[in-house]
C-alpha cells in the first residue's frame, strides 16, 4: 500500500497519506458507533453457538451507520470520497467499497427485521445502492386476449396494460 499522491499533482495533499491510514480512519468510524455482541437464545438467554461451537457474534450499532456521518467523521467531502473510490489506488477503492457494503448490510438487515417504518430504508437502498423495486400486474383473461390479438401497436398495448392496472386498483387484483 503505497503513498497517495495529490490528485493531478496540484492542490493540497490528500488528508490520508496512505491507504492504511485511510482504512484505519474508516474502521475508526465504525468502531465508534458499533459494539459486537453475542446472539442470545430468546427463551434461555444463553449465547447461541455456531456449528464450530463458538458463540455467534454480530455487530450492534449504537448509532445507525450513515454515509454522511462517516464523511463528517473522516473530515472529507463527498467529492473527495468519490475521488478516493474511483481513483487509481485499488487499496483505497477497496476500503471505499467495503465501507459502503457495511452500511448497505446494515440497511438490508433493518429492512428484513424492522416491523414498520421501512420507507426511508427502501428509498436509501434504491437511491444509493442500485436496488430496484419490481412490480407485477396480473391481467385478466379479456386483457390477455386483447394483447394477443394482432394489429395493435405497442402504444395501444401499453395503454391497455395501464388501463388494466388502473382497474386493478391498490390490491393488484384484476376483476375480469
Amino acid at each position: 500500500m503505497g503513498k497517495i499522491e495529490k490528485e493531478g499533482g496540484i492542490g493540497r495533499p490528500r488528508k490520508y497519506g496512505t491507504a492504511a491510514a485511510f482504512r484505519r480512519a474508516v474502521e475508526g468510524y465504525f468502531r465508534s458507533i458499533t459494539r459486537t455482541v453475542n446472539v442470545k437464545d430468546t427463551d434461555t438467554g444463553l449465547a447461541l453457538l455456531n456449528d464450530d461451537l463458538e458463540p455467534v457474534r454480530v455487530p450492534e450499532y449504537i448509532v445507525p451507520p450513515s454515509f454522511t456521518d462517516m464523511l463528517l467523521w473522516l473530515g472529507i467531502s463527498k467529492k473527495t470520497w468519490c475521488n478516493y473510490a474511483n481513483g487509481d489506488n485499488a487499496d483505497i477503492a477497496w476500503v471505499c467499497d467495503r465501507a459502503k457494503a457495511r452500511i448497505e448490510a446494515y440497511l438490508e438487515r433493518e429492512l428484513m427485521t424492522r416491523q414498520k417504518g421501512v420507507q426511508g430504508i427502501i428509498f436509501n437502498l434504491s437511491s444509493n445502492y442500485a436496488w430496484k423495486e419490481k412490480r407485477e400486474i396480473e391481467v385478466g383473461t379479456e386483457t390477455r386476449k386483447a394483447l394477443a390479438a394482432g394489429g395493435m401497436t405497442m402504444e395501444e398495448k401499453m395503454e391497455l396494460i395501464r388501463a388494466a392496472a388502473a382497474e386493478a386498483g391498490e390490491d393488484g387484483q384484476d376483476e375480469d
